[in-house]
């Protein structure tokens, strides 16, 4: 067996890991460069890219897995060629049809509007490109395979290609269904970990895995992103714990986090049940991944991913401002957040930032990404509350020494990143 990686040993994100033997070949992730991240790069050259790995080293067998829906790792998936099968879990084929769903809606319906009026062919043009992006992407999912996770206390199955075996094994990081992968070809055993962590709520299965399956590794490929970073990894149980506190001191909550992160909507939701808050969505794509996770997780977490939000609108405004609310949000939210924000007495509001800081306080990251800080600077009263989807320095050298493997390859890290 041999192994290649295309992208990630310099860079956080955009991963592309090929691994291969006579006849067959699989790659883990055919990801997109996340903004700061890797050489910026156009549609076209990313196509390019695409195609000249896949022309090159062709197998009679090829394949392509991927650990979890972010898009610095599925994002070039409308690139793969023809002819080779795309596997991705359930979870994660869900999301992604969710997101360019609602996508080609609001692009429809924005085409439409562009229609009526006159003078503005640049718009209509943008709106045009969008639809046509987000159809292109659901005609593509439409032909990519899925596992559905292994249920507890029962076996994984290996997903044959040619003369090489993938086993997917599910994991935490901060967006739902992410998996690890257990490759095996030749006698040889490849344990890719994606991107993980233990302290989510769903981590506790971590080590259990890695001690039970992740044996006699020949290589271990493990995520490196907190190898310079010094950021206290808390467990979800400590964010929503703190989230809880400041929520007793403020009327009005709103919390800027991620839609596809079940753990930490998780989080927030436990939170705003002590403050005895009312949850509330303003997004449709947040009120549709909370009720997936609550069709899939509800039963089995015991209620603990269990969603019942309301969706705001401006018939409850009245209602809310009389008793309050925790509202979680997105940045695409922006503008309608400071529309309601500017009703809503400056003094009772807070804004609970749980997502990276680095999207506000690095440069690089604000020139790209704007509304991150933007979102940030329109509230008087802001505070921090967060940890990693990401393993932490000392999460990695456990795993490092529960597998024993013989050798390791750190990804998905900085340049310059050591353990």
């Amino acid at each position: 067996m041999n192994i290649k990686v295309h992208r990630g040993l310099d860079q956080i994100g955009g991963c592309i890991t090929e691994i291969w033997t006579t006849t067959s070949r699989v790659f883990i992730d055919v990801g997109r460069n996340l903004p700061g991240c890797g050489e910026l790069s156009t549609p076209k050259e990313e196509e390019q890219l695409v195609e000249s790995i896949f022309a090159s080293n062709k197998k009679k067998y090829e394949a392509v897995f991927y650990s979890h829906g972010h898009e610095d790792h599925v994002g070039l998936f409308t690139y793969i060629p023809k002819g080779v099968d795309q596997h991705m879990s359930e979870g994660t084929k869900v999301l992604l049809d969710i997101k360019y769903s609602i996508l080609l809606d609001a692009a429809c319906k924005q085409v439409e509007e562009l229609q009526k009026i006159d003078g503005y062919d640049e718009e209509y043009s943008l709106a045009m490109s969008q639809l046509a992006d987000a159809d292109n992407k659901i005609k593509h999912l439409n032909h990519i395979d899925i596992w559905q996770r292994t249920p507890p206390r029962q076996e994984p199955k290996p997903i044959v290609v040619g003369d090489i075996k993938v086993t997917p094994f599910f994991n935490s990081h901060s967006i739902y269904d992410s998996h690890m992968f257990l490759i095996e070809a030749d006698g040889k055993r490849i344990w890719h970990t994606g991107d993980y962590r233990e302290h989510g709520y769903m981590g506790k299965g971590l080590f259990p895995t890695l001690r039970k399956y992740a044996t006699d590794i020949d290589v271990l490929i493990t995520e490196g992103t907190m190898l310079k970073r010094e950021d206290k990894c808390i467990h979800e149980r400590e964010v929503s714990r703190k989230m809880a506190s400041v929520m007793q001191a403020f009327k009005y909550v709103f919390v800027l986090a991620s839609a596809t992160d079940i753990e930490r909507l998780a989080a927030i939701k436990e939170a705003a049940n002590s403050a005895k808050k009312p949850l509330c969505v303003c997004s449709l794509f947040m009120k549709k991944t909370m009720e997936f996770f609550t069709e899939k997780e509800s039963k089995l977490s015991k209620g603990l991913f269990s969603f019942v939000p309301l969706f705001y609108s401006d018939k409850l405004f009245g209602k809310l401002k009389r008793k309050g609310f925790t509202m979680v949000v997105g940045p695409s939210q922006l503008d309608r957040v400071l529309e309601l924000k500017d009703k809503l007495p400056e003094e009772e509001t807070l804004l609970i930032y749980s997502v990276w800081n680095g999207y506000y306080k690095l440069q690089e990251q604000i020139d790209i990404t704007p509304k991150y800080l933007q979102f940030h600077d329109m509230f008087q009263n802001v505070v921090d509350i967060h940890t990693s989807g990401h393993a932490d320095k000392a999460t990695i050298k456990k795993v490092i020494e529960t597998v024993k493997p013989k050798e390791v390859i750190f990804i998905h890290k900085e340049a310059d990143a050591k353990l």
